[in-house]
């Protein structure tokens, strides 16, 4: 107990004071710590060069190390930004955004009066997507507490800080999900995390992943459209667009397998117009078919 609150305190006095470091220094830090534990050989340099090898077979090595190197650089830079993204009001977090590319999307759906799925995979500044989107109509999204507790408060706090609802990640949680996009509430979903259970295998960058169901699920029980969105980070800590796009139009087939491919597909279409932000690092080829005897890790 005692080191679970002295490791909360910690990390949210780190948090804090990154919350007033500017971002473009922010960034610079985390492009100067990144290059370090590239050098290094880490579980994260072993992890994020496998995969890369796997899904970008046309990179030479000298590309497939840069775009390493940068992936960690990224995800850092996306660590860093937590302080502003949870402690920042909502105006500071807003004014960090420089375009929105594709809001016609959005518009189109809220006029037509059906709900929307954001699914926004673990590309650019998913935190900022998901407060964005939050100010523009009713929202209730799943929320699972954090491992170290005592920083649930100010993570669910943030989430919410713009009017969504947060539910559990269990069946409670889904069936209030489905029952609120049924009344024209919208979600947020991270749609690339690989499913505890429920899923089905799809192929995603040539290799075939566990992939969840929920997505088309929902879509299909309730007449939501689905939008893939991203936060993009600008050069130099200049800010971030955002990113809107319509899914694949298989997203929600009856058939399980085919509607995975499709949202598999979506998020590489996402993945492809800032691939060095994506979180290479997750280990998303972990769980293999039954029938398959390569490993990936």
């Amino acid at each position: 107990m005692l080191i679970n609150t002295v490791k909360t305190i910690v990390v949210k006095s780190l948090l804090r004071l990154m919350s007033w470091i500017p971002l473009p220094l922010l960034h610079r830090l985390a492009e100067f710590i990144g290059t370090l534990v590239y050098a290094l050989p880490t579980e994260t340099r072993r992890v994020t060069l496998i995969n890369l090898q796997r899904t970008m077979p046309e990179l030479d090595d000298a590309e497939r190390r840069r775009l390493a190197r940068r992936s960690v650089q990224e995800t850092l830079k996306a660590g860093f930004e937590l302080g502003h993204m949870w402690y920042g009001s909502v105006d500071h977090v807003m004014g960090m955004i420089r375009n929105v590319q594709g809001k016609e999307h959005i518009d189109a759906a809220l006029a037509s009066g059906r709900s929307i799925i954001y699914c926004s995979p673990h590309l650019g500044n998913w935190e900022l997507m998901g407060l964005y989107v939050s100010t523009l109509a009713p929202l209730t999204t799943l929320y699972k507490r954090p491992k170290l507790t005592g920083l649930n408060d100010l993570i669910a706090g943030a989430r919410a800080r713009a009017g969504a609802e947060l539910v559990a990640t269990d069946r409670a949680g889904v069936v209030k999900l489905t029952r609120a996009l049924q009344q024209g509430a919208s979600t947020g979903i991270l749609p690339d995390q690989q499913p505890r259970e429920g899923g089905v295998f799809a192929p995603f960058f040539g290799h075939q992943a566990y992939t969840m169901t929920l997505v088309s699920k929902l879509a299909a029980r309730t007449n939501a459209v689905v939008l893939f969105t991203f936060a993009k980070r600008l050069p130099d800590g200049s800010g971030f667009d955002l990113i809107c796009m319509p899914a694949d139009a298989d997203i929600a087939s009856a058939d399980t397998t085919q509607a995975a491919a499709a949202l598999n597909r979506s998020v590489e279409a996402c993945v492809r117009l800032a691939p060095e932000q994506y979180q290479w690092e997750y280990k998303r080829f972990r769980k293999r078919p039954a029938d398959e005897t390569e490993r990936f890790y």
